[in-house]
């Protein structure tokens, strides 16, 4: 009787009770991704297929009209072309010059916060502000001027790419320092000490102890820095302006066919096209990453 007791009485199991509070719970985020996500999104599909009006507004149906119109236009290509050129100089000199950096200040010595703080601190400015001194100093009087004693107007002609490289280069190393210092710097020291013992040269050292081991945050950084470039549209607009000839890129002609020459179904053909390219980059970014990274 005693046993029978302590056998546990095992009765069939029921439906499962669910409760709706879980999708309730989802209904506010649920409505803001369809209202400024799915929503925009249709409608920017829906808008190519249109000749708008000044405000945005569909009118006559033109079928693949606008499409083919943008696609064939030398404007187009010349857009793609500066703006994989741009993105591609700006993740690679971004990158570059953060690693320099970073493997400068990868050993803690006496008065390296001041110089790391000095490294990192164009994280801590906005893309307008920045763009809007950088303006002043790079135009025909402007302090670089002064200082070297010439006369060219940098932000114009066929300096403007390089600078406006240059300008965007410095105002996202800051950002990219860190996030390399700290993959530098979780390299363990034993290895570093077996590397001395071997005789390893501080060129060996990186390519074969930091690059690897740091593997993640040199990957994440590099893309990190393309698809912002992609992306980055105040520091251009307040650099270049609505004159786009100069430095034709995707998400400046989008800006100027929607809201300066109010021609929003081309805008939208921009868009959609900019946001392809930016899915087919990241598609990139996930194949690569299980080849070269390499987690602890």
């Amino acid at each position: 009787m005693r046993a029978a007791k302590d056998v546990a009485v095992i009765r069939p199991l029921g439906k499962k009770r669910t409760t709706p509070l879980p999708y309730l719970l989802l209904i506010p985020t649920m409505v803001f991704l369809i209202a400024f996500t799915f929503y925009p999104l249709v409608n920017c599909i829906r808008l190519t297929f249109y000749a708008t009006d000044q405000i945005g507004r569909p009118g006559a149906f033109v079928g693949l009209r606008i499409w083919k119109k943008v696609l064939t236009s030398d404007e187009f290509h010349r857009s793609i072309k500066n703006t994989l050129e741009y993105a591609s100089c700006i993740g690679v000199g971004t990158f570059s010059l953060a690693m320099i950096l970073a493997f400068m200040s990868t050993r803690a010595v006496k008065g390296s916060k001041v110089y790391q703080t000095m490294f990192a601190l164009p994280i801590a400015l906005a893309s307008a502000p920045i763009a809007a001194i950088m303006t002043y100093i790079f135009s025909k009087y402007g302090i670089f001027n002064a200082l070297t004693g010439g006369t060219t107007v940098w932000l114009s002609g066929k300096t403007l790419f390089p600078t406006v490289v240059f300008i965007v280069i410095w105002a996202n190393c800051g950002s990219s320092f860190i996030y390399l210092l700290v993959g530098f710097r979780n390299v363990p020291i034993e290895l570093l000490e077996c590397a001395d013992l071997d005789g390893a040269k501080p060129l060996t050292k990186f390519f074969k102890i930091y690059l690897p081991i740091a593997s993640p945050q040199v990957f994440f950084v590099i893309f990190l820095n393309i698809l912002s470039a992609f992306k980055s549209f105040a520091m251009i607009r307040i650099l270049v302006g609505t004159d786009d000839s100069p430095l034709a890129v995707l998400i400046l002609k989008l800006y100027n066919y929607a809201f300066v020459r109010e021609r929003y179904e081309t805008g939208c053909v921009y868009a959609l096209i900019l946001s392809l390219v930016i899915f087919l980059v990241s598609r990139i970014q996930f194949v690569v990453e299980k080849k070269v990274v390499y987690y602890q």
